[in-house]
């Protein structure tokens, strides 16, 4: 098992750790405007927010990137840090940021997810209703009729209308 050799690299690994954590509560925060934003259908309140949740992406890889590569001389990784059996001989301090950490990692890896597939459906909706509005039909639709049954569209009708 490795450890951290002078106690100057656990005080700056702390910060580090520290740092983390306040960028992830700040890109967490991020995602919950987006994820507002997405429910109240504010086009404009998520356009505000994609260059800061970018910004923010790039703030967190710039930063686990150089705790990674700082742990290198120790011959460590920023995934063998979290792990449950060296985090545990590491002062306090710092086992409670790096689980912090952890926490809020998983929070936004959930949290982007959902927004991600919210913003999935809306496309998807989005492009059915284009599709329909503009006459392309599908040819493969079926529906289910009093027998329970699924039917072809017996709709020869292609378009909404025309202006």
């Amino acid at each position: 098992m490795n450890k951290i050799s002078t106690v100057k690299n656990i005080e700056q690994l702390t910060s580090q750790i520290a740092q983390l954590v306040r960028l992830l509560e700040s890109f967490h925060e991020t995602l919950l405007a987006e994820s507002l934003a997405l429910k109240s259908n504010n086009t404009d309140q998520i356009t505000e927010v994609l260059p800061v949740k970018q910004q923010r992406s790039n703030d967190l890889t710039a930063l686990t990137q150089k705790i990674d590569s700082e742990l290198l001389s120790e011959q460590l990784s920023l995934s063998k840090l979290f792990s449950e059996e060296l985090s545990t001989g590491l002062p306090d301090t710092l086992q409670k940021n790096i689980h912090q950490a952890i926490k809020l990692s998983e929070l936004c890896h959930d949290l982007n997810q959902s927004n991600g597939i919210s913003i999935q459906i809306l496309g998807n909706i989005n492009q059915h209703t284009i599709d329909l509005i503009s006459g392309k039909g599908q040819s493969d639709v079926k529906l289910y009729g009093s027998s329970g049954e699924a039917q072809p569209s017996k709709s020869s009708k292609k378009t909404l209308g025309k202006a």
